[in-house]
């Protein structure tokens, strides 16, 4: 969108298997392309393409795709292979694989739709695609254009896209910052698109009714990641099918979770459901680290098969690590897939000594260290463990999580209250949404991600909330203060928050502790995580795990999202 660093050249790339989610999101729905008579010959003209572009599908015809779209098209924020138009293009080459497909991204971070139609000759037309997608808006409100004018040109933009190619063209309608769900900006893309007579895939709302992030689709100024990709790829793709007069056969989904286990393997499941009222055989795909796995699922009309793989876990060393995991079924000429990332990550338990003792400071807590293993950022600022360096210790009380954190730290700066980080402190993540939420790779009000600076001389605690804590949240206690060559930080935790959060019974919870270093004043410089990353704030995915038993051994907390 429109805080980005300028883009190379655009990527020509062959299509490959890759996995992503065909159909909406389990759990929404999404209203379907339809044109009224007023909209005359124009809707009629894309279903014509349409059933043209499914007959090029079909014979194995080439087929060429066109993404033309500002940051998102460009893939500003993923790892570079999970953009939702790849993986939109990636599950039309699985469902049709005989279909000779090429995508052409042309994505061009912070650009407009006036600044789309400067290009629409050379990157558009010039190219003769069978398939445009057409991603442009969210700049036009970040960088404060009237709505008349967006309107005005998105119009343009999206007649000329049809009257000036021949190919069947899908309005990837923004995803704007707004808390409102039916803002002007977003229903001004819904018009235009319908007016135009074209197939709309509306990633603003399948963001919104999909696990998007609560802070909106662009958190603290950053790109979607992967994830939400995967959520924008099921609209596109719903989008495309249906402009090709297709209906699913069956769905398919990877069933996620998180759990703690000591066992080598990782027991993944799926699921493979028939919508049908006729038999269906599929071909069942999995891929994962390299490696793929390949059966064929016979379905008799609704039955659902459930499927299960074992996967050999290396021995875990060092933070916490995601592996993309890949399910793709086809069955007759429908494609449908799941994209989900396997974490795994370290987990402690809380100590359980005496509470007398525990709560006088002087039980026998065991201690995890952060040093140069724990370096993510500024490893060649870093002077050593006198510079900066750390230990944690949790004990469960009677009545709360007590988190005890103790910084070494030879320089001590202080950054002002609403920013910490442009100073020494202390950030404590810990996700206390409902077990069927724990790991999900998004903020919700129930993740909790807290910052503790070291005192002022003349000050008490020093330390905020990134996001305001919820009511449940209110009994939280927070010190601070310093000691002889670094500080002290305690955070209480009340078990009855939690169990309000996370319910009676809950067997863990997501869990981070990392400190920062600005030797000198400034922003941060040097940062130690224990097992996550400089990202935790945007992504709570990586979290490692906090369980009040005893942990067998080398137990690690594994999340599937």
């Amino acid at each position: 969108m429109n805080q980005c660093r300028p883009y190379a050249a655009p990527v020509v790339t062959k299509v490959i298997l890759l996995a992503a989610l065909l159909l909406v999101c389990p759990g929404t729905s999404h209203a379907g392309w339809t044109y009224t008579p007023a909209q005359g010959d124009r809707g009629a003209v894309m279903e014509q393409r349409g059933r043209e572009l499914l007959a090029r599908l079909q014979r194995g015809d080439p087929v060429r795709i066109i993404a033309f779209g500002d940051s998102l098209t460009a893939g500003f924020g993923t790892d570079g292979h999970h953009v939702y138009c790849r993986i939109a293009a990636d599950i039309l080459q699985f469902a049709f694989p005989e279909a000779r497909i090429e995508l052409i991204i042309h994505g061009h971070p912070g650009e407009t739709t006036a600044d789309a139609l400067g290009r629409f000759d050379g990157e558009v037309k010039a190219g003769r695609p069978d398939l445009l997608l057409v991603q442009f808006g969210g700049n036009d409100k970040g960088w404060g254009r009237a709505l008349g004018d967006f309107r005005t040109d998105l119009g343009r933009l999206l007649r000329r896209s049809r009257d000036e190619t021949e190919a069947l063209v899908i309005a990837c309608l923004p995803p704007i910052v707004d808390p409102n769900p039916t803002n002007s900006w977003s229903e001004a893309a819904r018009g235009v698109a319908g007016l135009e007579g074209l197939p709309a895939a509306d990633l603003d709302r399948a963001i919104r009714r999909g696990d998007g992030d609560f802070r909106g689709p662009f958190p603290c100024g950053s790109h979607p990641d992967g994830f939400t990709h995967a959520i924008m790829a099921r609209e596109v793709t719903r989008a495309l099918y249906e402009a090709l007069g297709l209906s699913p056969a069956f769905t398919c989904e990877l069933l996620r979770g998180s759990h703690l286990s000591g066992q080598g393997v990782y027991d993944l499941r799926a699921e493979v459901t028939s919508v049908s009222d006729a038999p269906i055989e599929c071909d069942v795909r999995f891929e994962w680290e390299g490696r793929a796995f390949r059966e064929t699922v016979r379905l008799e009309p609704h039955e659902t098969s459930r499927l299960q793989w074992k996967l050999p876990l290396a021995p875990f060393a060092g933070h916490s690590r995601a592996y993309p995991v890949r399910l793709l079924v086809r069955g007759g000429e429908m494609g449908d897939g799941d994209l989900a990332w396997l974490t795994v990550a370290p987990a402690v338990a809380a100590e359980q000594p005496e509470a007398e003792a525990a709560a006088g400071g002087t039980g026998d807590a065991t201690w995890h260290h952060l040093g140069e293993e724990t370096l993510v950022m500024g490893r060649h600022h870093w002077l050593g463990e006198s510079d900066l360096s750390a230990r944690f210790s949790i004990v469960a009380l009677a009545d709360s999580l007590r988190f005890t954190i103790e910084v070494t730290d030879d320089d001590i700066t202080t950054g002002p209250r609403e920013d910490p980080a442009q100073g020494d402190c202390i950030e404590l993540y810990l996700d206390l949404r409902a077990d069927a939420d724990q790991g999900k790779r998004v903020y919700s009000p129930h993740v909790i991600a807290l910052q503790i600076a070291p005192p002022n001389e003349d000050s008490g605690a020093r330390w905020r909330s990134m996001e305001p804590l919820v009511r449940e949240l209110e009994g939280l206690a927070v010190t601070c203060r310093r000691t002889e060559g670094g500080y002290r930080a305690q955070v209480d935790l009340p078990l009855s928050a939690v169990s309000a959060l996370r319910g009676a019974d809950w067997p863990g919870l997501g869990f981070d502790i990392g400190v920062n270093d600005a030797d000198g004043g400034g922003s941060r410089k040097v940062q130690m995580m224990w097992t996550g990353f400089p990202d935790n704030y945007l992504d709570p995915g990586y979290l490692g795990g906090l369980w009040l038993d005893v942990l067998p051994p080398d137990a690690t907390r594994r999340t599937l999202r």
